[in-house]
């Protein structure tokens, strides 16, 4: 499957559909802090190689800066992308999930969120 030429891998300009987005805070393995965005796509079906991806995001980590993370299928694809963005975490020091964005960002999720609940009589903020 793994071949010397990566040009069959799709280039990826954004993620279409996140499934989760988090900012975390942490020490490089070269000691500087550091603030970065994740960001982790829905499993896509990629009908050229019989195979599905996950798109990931972390910022300054992943080169190129959307990756594609592959599996059989989209739960292989998804385990695949999430050992990949445990290896990011474990490879750092004094990690911080939920951390604030150095500038202030509207998450994709939470546009989502709040589309969703358009017109219902209930609605959920998100903080």
């Amino acid at each position: 499957m793994p071949e010397k030429d990566d040009d069959w891998r799709p280039k990826l300009r954004r993620i279409e559909d996140p499934i989760a987005e988090d900012c975390w805070e942490y020490v490089t393995a070269e000691g500087k802090p550091r603030i970065s965005t994740l960001r982790v796509g829905r499993p896509v079906h990629f009908p050229e190689r019989r195979l599905w991806y996950c798109p990931v995001l972390i910022e300054g980590y992943t080169r190129p800066r959307i990756r594609p993370i592959f599996g059989m299928g989209p739960v292989d694809a998804l385990m695949n992308a999430m050992s990949f963005v445990r290896r990011f975490f474990e490879e750092n020091f004094e990690v911080l999930p939920g951390a604030k964005p150095a500038s202030p960002q509207r998450s994709t999720l939470r546009r989502k969120s709040q589309r969703r609940h358009q017109g219902k009589t209930r609605t959920h903020r998100l903080k």
